[in-house]
């Protein structure tokens, strides 16, 4: 398999495990944990697993202390950052919308990777923007009545941060292990939590077998498998593409919805979910015509 075609794969194994947040977190939600208890417990859980899975696996943690220094900001005001605004966002819009919102990265993302010079803006990228967009609206049913104009702000900031986060991941992370970085990073953004989390009394730890079991698989496959692969992956596709590619992650969790939830599809989610795998589909095969063109050195 040729480096972009397994960056691909790693993306999309990246987006079903985040996929899964949503599922998990209803799980979560509906046994009695709060906002800030699931964002605290997964980013705690997280970091465990992840510093006792490296010696096992052979994985050195050591990096420079400009690396451990970049990391930690990328948990602490990237992905912690994002995290909260995400679920603070929640609180005044349809989880729909807030998904909608969030999923403008993409786009954030193509367009600062050219406007910095990055990565080079194709007719075939813009395409597969517009139709993963289209194939958005359609798949999470978004409503735009009665919408809280702060937590449209809340939401935008999320998708700002997140755009940012991806753009400083795609130049840190080129030297180093992508299990490494997750646990620094994961390791920034639990700090950050609990230290928020236990000062104000929120953390809730009286919660039943299946609200701790929801929050381990927010941890294991909405975490460390969504972050880890995206590390992975992000390094041979680029920062722009790898965030069109994980918008497959909004039709998989109506897929995981339909089985474990119980929910219904509905034809403009079908026609949201071809929409957006034939975006991944044009902009793959786009890019390998485009890799076939080069002259040879």
């Amino acid at each position: 398999m040729n480096p972009r075609n397994l960056g691909v794969l790693l993306v999309l194994l990246s987006a079903a495990g985040f996929a899964t947040l949503a599922i998990f977190i209803k799980i979560a939600y509906a046994a009695g944990a709060n906002t800030l208890t699931v964002l605290t417990m997964r980013f705690i859980l997280a970091t465990l697993f992840l510093w006792l899975s490296l010696k096992p696996l052979g994985i050195s943690p050591r990096i420079t202390k400009k690396t451990a220094g970049q990391l930690f900001l990328m948990g602490t005001i990237g992905y912690g950052s994002m995290s909260f605004l995400f679920a603070s966002s929640l609180q005044y819009l349809p989880a729909s919308l807030a998904e909608m919102l969030l999923f403008t990265y993409p786009v954030l993302v193509s367009l600062l990777s050219f406007i910095i010079g990055v990565e080079q803006f194709s007719k075939w990228k813009g395409l597969a923007l517009v139709v993963c967009s289209g194939g958005l609206f359609l798949i999470l049913g978004v409503s735009l009545t009665n919408i809280s104009h702060f937590g449209v702000i809340l939401g935008v900031s999320g998708a700002i941060v997140y755009s940012c986060y991806i753009l400083v991941s795609n130049h840190v992370l080129k030297d180093v292990h992508p299990l490494v970085a997750t646990a620094y990073i994961c390791s920034a953004a639990a700090l950050t939590f609990f230290m928020y989390t236990w000062t104000t009394g929120q953390l809730i730890l009286t919660l039943p077998l299946n609200g701790w079991l929801a929050l381990l698989g927010i941890a294991f496959l909405g975490t460390i498998v969504g972050m880890m692969y995206f590390f992975a992956g992000i390094s041979k596709v680029g920062a722009a593409n790898a965030s069109i590619i994980s918008t497959a992650e909004p039709v998989i969790t109506v897929v995981l919805s339909v089985l474990v939830l119980d929910e219904h599809f509905t034809i403009l989610q079908i026609i949201g979910g071809f929409l957006i795998i034939s975006s991944i589909v044009i902009l793959q095969l786009c890019t390998n015509h485009e890799t076939k063109e080069l002259p040879s050195s």
